[in-house]
Formats: C-alpha cells, sequence, structure tokens
C-alpha cells in the first residue's frame, strides 16, 4: 500500500470533517453524519499510515513525531467513540488540525528514531507515551472545562464558549481521557514490571516511584469523581497535579538525580 496515498487520503477526510464541522458551528450548514463518517474513515487511513511509519525494515521507529501523530489517533479515536452518544465533536475543529500536521510530518521526515528491541520493550514504550499523551491532553481539557465553568458563571458568551459542546459533555470527556489514560498508564506499569528486571534500581527509582503517585493520582480523581461526584476546580487541580509528577518522572528524573541528590 503506497504511504504518500494514504497520508494523503487521510489528510483531505480530515479536513472535510473539519471543513463541515465549522460549517455547523458557524452556520453555514454541515451534516453531522458527513463529519464523523468523513472523520471516521480519515482515522482508518490515519491508522494505515502511522503502521507503515513504525514498522520499517531495520525495526520499529519511535521517533517523536511518529509517536506524535500516534497521540494525535488516539485523541481522534476518543473523542469520535464520544460523539456517537453525545454531541462532543465540536472538538474536531481543534484536534483534527493537530492530526493533519502529525500525519504530514510523519510521511515527510525520514526515520527519526529506530528501536531494536524486544517486543515487550516495544510496547512498553508505545504504552508510556500513550499514557503520557492522553494524560496531557487531559490537562488540557481540563483548563479548558475550568475557564468554560468561570465565563458561564460570569454570563460570558463569548464566541469559543458557543463553539464548545455542553458543559456536562466537556465534563464527560474529561473523564473518558482521563479513563483512557489511566487504563494505559497502569499498562504502561506493569509492562514495565515485566520486562524491567529492577523496577526500583537506583538509576530507575524516582522514576517509578514518581510515576506510582502519578497513578494513585489519577486513580483517586477518578474514584472520586464516580463516588463523591468531584468535578470543576478540584478535577483540574488534581489532573495538573499528577501531570506535572508523570512530566518530571519521563522527562526531569534525571536532571533531579544529577543536580539535586547529587549536590
Amino acid at each position: 500500500m503506497n504511504v504518500m496515498l494514504v497520508s494523503i487520503g487521510a489528510i483531505v477526510l480530515y479536513a472535510m470533517g473539519m471543513v463541515c464541522q465549522w460549517g455547523r458551528i458557524t452556520g453555514r450548514g454541515g451534516a453531522r453524519n458527513v463529519v464523523l463518517l468523513a472523520t471516521t474513515a480519515g482515522a482508518v487511513l490515519h491508522t494505515f499510515a502511522l503502521y507503515f511509519s513504525i514498522h520499517t525494515n531495520k525495526g520499529a521507529n519511535l521517533g517523536i513525531l511518529t509517536i506524535s501523530s500516534l497521540t494525535t489517533l488516539m485523541v481522534t479515536l476518543v473523542v469520535l467513540l464520544s460523539s456517537l452518544r453525545k454531541p462532543s465533536e465540536s472538538l474536531l475543529v481543534t484536534i483534527l488540525p493537530f492530526s493533519m500536521i502529525s500525519i504530514l510530518a510523519a510521511w515527510l521526515t525520514p526515520v527519526e528514531h529506530i528501536f531494536k528491541s524486544p517486543t515487550l520493550m516495544v510496547v512498553h514504550v508505545l504504552l508510556s507515551v500513550l499514557a503520557y499523551g492522553l494524560l496531557m491532553v487531559a490537562v488540557c481539557q481540563s483548563l479548558l472545562l475550568a475557564y468554560q465553568e468561570k465565563q458561564l458563571r460570569r454570563h460570558n458568551q463569548k464566541r469559543l464558549l458557543k463553539a464548545l459542546p455542553p458543559l456536562q459533555t466537556m465534563e464527560k470527556l474529561l473523564f473518558e481521557f482521563l479513563s483512557v489514560g489511566v487504563i494505559l498508564l497502569t499498562l504502561s506499569l506493569i509492562s514495565g514490571f515485566l520486562y524491567i528486571d529492577n523496577m526500583f534500581a537506583k538509576e530507575m527509582l524516582h522514576k517509578t516511584v514518581l510515576s506510582l503517585v502519578a497513578w494513585v493520582l489519577f486513580t483517586t480523581l477518578l474514584i472520586g469523581h464516580w463516588v463523591n461526584g468531584w468535578r470543576g476546580q478540584k478535577a483540574m487541580r488534581w489532573t495538573v497535579a499528577g501531570f506535572i509528577l508523570l512530566l518530571v518522572a519521563y522527562f526531569g528524573w534525571r536532571t533531579v538525580v544529577d543536580f539535586i541528590l547529587v549536590r
């Protein structure tokens, strides 16, 4: 299958879905079914394009652009699935441009980082990055939700607010992102314990501990939401706090070791 044609096809279909949805938002017409059908078809081609980008003769290409494309695909699929049950397709206007850019970048850029490791390690890396990407989107969603709630309390009907789904839909979508992200993070931790000999070795300790603490925070937030109805500012604070821990775990743990603990 020609990667170029698949990539271009995905971009064209995403663009069609985005334009139709923008027409619906601005009142210029556009059918909801066309938006969902075009985006779904685009996601299918996006999946094929991504498969050929990752699987190479030299090994698995896990460069940052390929991973970014994988993350945008996951986000697009979550919003699509959510749109089947509630009107959340308005978010596609902001999500699909990133998906199109990521497809184009992954297609035009040569192989960046070939990963020649056992399959389980590749799975661990993919799960980790996907969890990070989905939870990063959840942070953005929580900040947008907090802004939307604040503006609605002030009776401030800006154009951005009119383009967004209802507050309740935005909240449900946030916890869907969190749920998928926590599932991926759980699988990432499990695969890490299965593959890596000692997750609590000196060079891995901080990354493991911070990731586990972040997992506890996110899981507690989900349980608190389901049992006690946690939402709003509390949900935003817990989401941001958990993501900061993951950020330090994935990217800053070596800095902590080198510049703080050593001193």
